[in-house]
């Protein structure tokens, strides 16, 4: 009888706790609480992960075509395709689509004498702690590009930026360049300017049938706009060549590439009182004669402006 009555005892206390555990108010906030503060923090992780791939897919598609602007943001030309970079090295892919963008660059800055391109290398936050550069030398394989297209290289300005970018599975980024033209200020005109003054010219100089090439004919938009702006100044132009063949042959070649160079200058409008042509042939050589790739550096055309 006495373990009946002291089981019904511990069940009326069982009852009674399992009552005041479910109807305790504070209890029941306290749990709620715990799985709202849990919730909240998978939440706010969640849209965390979300925001950050957001943006990095906004990054990645927001990149159109190549383009290059103006002082103004105005564009000079924009493609459908764009320059792609590669996570191994410097070196920039350049779609078929794209050929000739170099050409245009150089027609521009023809025209604009006041202006100069900087172009802009991306690399992500890693590769910059890595020290690699490779933002730079992305930049400098595309100035490379351009001043084979017969830009002044001190024309033009390379640098890097830090971007949050993602590449491919193939290692490849679409875009990771940028072309931006800039006015030029007095200290980067004074480069620009002691560069048209003392100008060495290479190319085909050593063939004996003249023809302007692209450096050539940029460089005389340049000259012309710098005799423009000093017009006491005069130009001479010495021609030299290598030492192969006989010395007096030299220097009649010297002497003829330097007569072309002169009267390709004076067609492009330049006065022909302003400028001399002269040759030392062989007997100034900045290489010695050993190779074929020092040879061509000595057949070549100075040109002085003073």
């Amino acid at each position: 009888m006495k373990s009946l009555i002291s089981f019904f005892i511990f069940l009326l206390f069982a009852l009674f706790a399992m009552w005041w555990y479910y109807s305790c108010d504070w209890c029941a906030r306290n749990t709620n609480s715990q799985n709202i503060v849990t919730n909240d923090d998978k939440e706010i992780e969640a849209a965390k992960k979300k925001a950050y791939e957001d943006s990095i897919a906004a990054i990645n598609t927001s990149v159109s075509g190549l383009s290059a602007n103006t002082p103004e943001n105005k564009n000079i030309f924009e493609y459908s395709e764009n320059l792609k970079i590669n996570a191994d090295n410097g070196n920039v892919f350049i779609p078929s689509s794209l050929k000739g963008f170099e050409t245009k660059i150089a027609d521009y800055l023809g025209v604009h004498q006041d202006q100069e391109l900087i172009i802009s290398g991306y690399e992500t936050l890693i590769e910059n702690k890595d020290s690699t550069n490779l933002g730079i030398k992305r930049a400098e394989f595309i100035k490379d590009i351009i001043v084979n297209a017969g830009v002044n290289a001190d024309r033009i300005v390379v640098d890097n930026q830090i971007k949050d970018y993602q590449y491919d599975s193939q290692k490849n980024y679409s875009g990771g360049i940028e072309l931006q033209f800039h006015t030029l200020d007095q200290s980067r005109m004074v480069e620009v300017e002691k560069s048209i003054a003392n100008r060495t010219l290479y190319s085909n100089f050593g063939e004996k049938t003249f023809r302007a090439d692209a450096t050539l004919i940029n460089y005389a938009l340049e000259l012309k706009n710098y005799l423009s702006k000093y017009p006491d100044k005069l130009v001479s132009i010495t021609g030299h060549t290598d030492n192969v063949g006989d010395e007096e042959a030299n220097q009649w070649y010297g002497q003829q590439r330097a007569n072309n160079v002169r009267q390709y200058l004076i067609n492009q409008g330049i006065e022909a009182e302003k400028i001399k042509a002269l040759s030392k042939g062989e007997s100034s050589p900045v290489a010695p004669n050993d190779t074929e790739e020092n040879r061509a550096k000595n057949r070549r055309i100075e040109i002085t402006v003073n």
